[in-house]
């Protein structure tokens, strides 16, 4: 089908010639606005484990990890490395509660992450039920066995820590005022992530609901999770189309929205990340990971 699709390439080049550029540049606004509030909820984690590092250096590391993650096979391989390296050597973080911090930003995240899954699969799923009851179990069981986690998780990233900074990790799960934070600006998060995408259809002239960008939402984290190629090219782009055909959309409007969803979220970020990568000193930190 897809081949097909791409068959039709004028028909994309007419669509997408019809842009709105008010809502595509506050699309392009709303994904900066993202990161600086993953930057945000970062320094939060850092500093409740007693570490504070300056904002600054946070935002361009995420800027270069995304770079990093888009042109590395697996999603992350690359950029949550270059992002433990960056603050150890410029935030003078340990390495070992640099990894548990972005650790505990994963599980922070679970939470809208796990809500919005959840709205994809009472559409999708014929058991909803139990898949809500395998969640919830799934992020107690972390967060009542937080301790043997933090040690099972250092020994998979080959991470050495003392038994003071072993201390300042597990520290961490009696920090509810982080905790609360962290969530909040992980939902916000999400939300900007639908808007984003509502601004991108919007540019195109099309008014999808917000349970449809949900899913599309969704849709896009899960196939990026799974894809094996840098930044998901190709399998997210394939994954998109098929889901926006699903909902109704004529197959050159689902591409277009596709194409200009991906010129915000992985075009425009790997330029702007490989920018801040050459420019801040990334190279350098990212050279001394790849040596022996």
């Amino acid at each position: 089908m897809l081949g097909g699709v791409l068959g039709d390439g004028h028909k994309y080049f007419t669509v997408l010639g019809q842009v709105s550029l008010p809502y595509l540049l506050l699309a392009i606004f709303v994904y900066y606005l993202s990161v600086l509030i993953y930057a945000l909820r970062w320094k939060l984690v850092l500093r409740g484990m007693g570490k504070d590092v300056p904002f600054l250096e946070l935002v361009k590391s995420i800027l270069a990890s995304i770079f990093m993650n888009n042109v590395t096979p697996m999603s992350r391989s690359g950029g949550e490395v270059l992002r433990i390296a960056w603050i150890s050597r410029r935030g003078k973080v340990p390495a070992g509660l640099s990894a548990m911090s972005i650790v505990y930003e994963r599980i922070l995240e679970a939470v809208p992450v796990f809500i919005l899954f959840l709205v994809g699969m009472f559409c999708f799923s014929s058991m909803p039920g139990f898949l809500f009851v395998l969640g919830l179990l799934g992020i107690a069981f972390v967060w009542i066995r937080w301790e043997d986690f933090v040690r099972v998780s250092l020994r998979v990233f080959k991470t050495p820590v003392s038994e003071e900074e072993l201390g300042q990790i597990l520290s961490l799960k009696r920090c509810h005022g982080v905790t609360l934070a962290g969530i909040l600006l992980s939902s916000v998060i999400w939300i900007l992530d639908v808007v984003r995408l509502k601004l991108i259809t919007l540019a195109l002239g099309l008014h999808l609901g917000v349970l449809v960008l949900v899913i599309i939402s969704i849709a896009s984290l899960l196939l990026g999770l799974v894809a094996l190629t840098p930044g998901g090219v190709g399998i997210i782009e394939g994954g998109l189309v098929g889901t926006l055909v699903h909902f109704g959309l004529p197959p050159a409007m689902a591409v277009s929205v596709t194409l200009l969803e991906r010129l915000v979220s992985y075009v425009l970020s790997t330029v702007v990340g490989f920018v801040v990568l050459v420019t801040s000193g990334g190279m350098e930190i990212w050279r001394a990971l790849k040596s022996p």
